[in-house]
């Protein structure tokens, strides 16, 4: 009996000891888990708030560059254009499209696969998509302003005189409307903006009539919602002592008003209403955006800041700005590049100045690449592949 009890109780030791060993091994790994996680976060951290001062090449292409010829990504690949032409390649400097023309101030708009070439104060407009020429627009008279949608209508905003002419035009070269806006009525038309579908339709109309200031923002419907309206207009807003140089349709097809004293940004849809308000400080320097930020440089405190928010008026962060720049912009991964054209500042969206360098020879544009530490880098006789170290 004795025997057995001993027996017993030696098993239960045995087993005591083996499930101390399991959780001792569990542990172990536990342990191993958490450590690998640990470095992981680490690089992770070090990798988000890495900032360089230098860069190493990895390739180069040599080309030719007219100091009055500009560059921007488009599609993943690179446009470059001027007053005689432009040049549509990919970044080993393959030729995809290239259209000549004679344009005293070319400009630029984008939208989706869709890209409209057209002469300020001049009658001349080409659209162009990611593959091919697809067509060419004139005027009788001169352009102050256009715009393209995703599929390739075209609004244009003409000037002659006292009156302002909006025109609206199809894929084909057809007008799907055009109208008249009389100044010494609705005031001065000055900028439009054109939806991502072609349907809607911002102009801002600037009244200075007794010396008094006064922008209406007029926003058309040429779909089914804007048949019944009259004009075709959906709604109308008036500011009083501000200037509204500049809208444009943004993510999800909101618009945003960029005025000199506030940004508004207004709901999509047919009926849009105010959506954000962004007041603007008077010591304001430069105001820029792409289709999800804006970025407002202006005299702080302690000098120049940068203040990068997104559309719905968020701040993301404010950071030091002291740098000389020429243009303040931000790339297509939402970083914000400052820069005259020799000394160059990257911030992330998190506010860190990824990069800052100087360039003795100078350069057109840096674009990112593949990675977060590669770029291209557009010089006067090369294309180059950098990556940042």
């Amino acid at each position: 009996m004795q025997e057995s009890i001993e027996t017993e109780e030696l098993d239960e030791i045995i087993e005591t000891d083996e499930v101390q060993g399991g959780l001792s091994k569990r542990k172990r790994a536990l342990l191993f888990v958490v450590i690998i996680l640990v470095l992981v976060a680490v690089m992770v951290v070090l990798w988000i708030f890495a900032s360089y001062s230098d860069y190493e090449e990895m390739s180069t292409l040599p080309i030719a560059n007219e100091a009055e010829t500009k560059y921007m990504d488009f599609r993943e690949n690179l446009l470059a254009y001027s007053r005689d032409g432009a040049f549509y390649t990919d970044y080993n400097g393959n030729l995809i499209w290239n259209c000549t023309y004679e344009m005293d101030d070319p400009r630029i708009k984008s939208c989706g696969d869709r890209l409209l070439i057209y002469d300020r104060q001049g009658s001349r407009m080409l659209i162009q998509s990611s593959e091919k020429n697809e067509g060419e627009l004139s005027t009788t008279l001169p352009i102050v302003d256009a715009d393209i949608s995703a599929s390739g209508e075209v609004a244009v905003l003409m000037q002659d005189g006292s009156v302002g002419y909006l025109t609206l035009f199809a894929q084909d070269g057809s007008t799907i409307a055009s109208g008249e806006v009389h100044t010494t009525n609705t005031g001065y038309p000055v900028s439009i903006a054109l939806s991502s579908d072609g349907e809607k339709l911002c102009a801002s109309l600037i009244d200075l009539k007794d010396g008094d200031v006064k922008t209406t923002l007029n926003f058309y419907d040429f779909g089914s919602e804007g048949a019944s309206k009259k004009n075709n207009i959906t709604a109308s807003f008036s500011y009083s002592d501000m200037i509204i140089p500049e809208v444009d349709y943004v993510d999800d097809d909101k618009l945003a008003a960029f005025g000199d004293t506030e940004i508004v940004v207004f709901s999509s849809g047919a009926s849009p209403k105010v959506a954000a308000e962004m007041f603007l400080p008077d010591s304001i320097i430069s105001v820029f955006h792409d289709d999800s930020y804006i970025g407002t440089i202006y005299t702080g405190s302690e000098g120049n800041e940068l203040k990068v928010c997104s559309m719905s008026g968020t701040e993301r962060y404010v950071v030091p700005a002291n740098v000389s720049y020429t243009r303040c912009e931000f790339n297509k991964n939402d970083e914000v590049m400052l820069t005259d054209g020799e000394d160059i500042s990257i911030f992330t969206l998190l506010g860190v100045e990824k990069f800052k360098c100087h360039f003795n020879e100078g350069f057109y544009q840096m674009i990112p690449w593949e990675s977060s530490r590669t770029y291209v880098l557009v010089e006067k006789n090369a294309i180059r592949r950098i990556r940042l170290k």
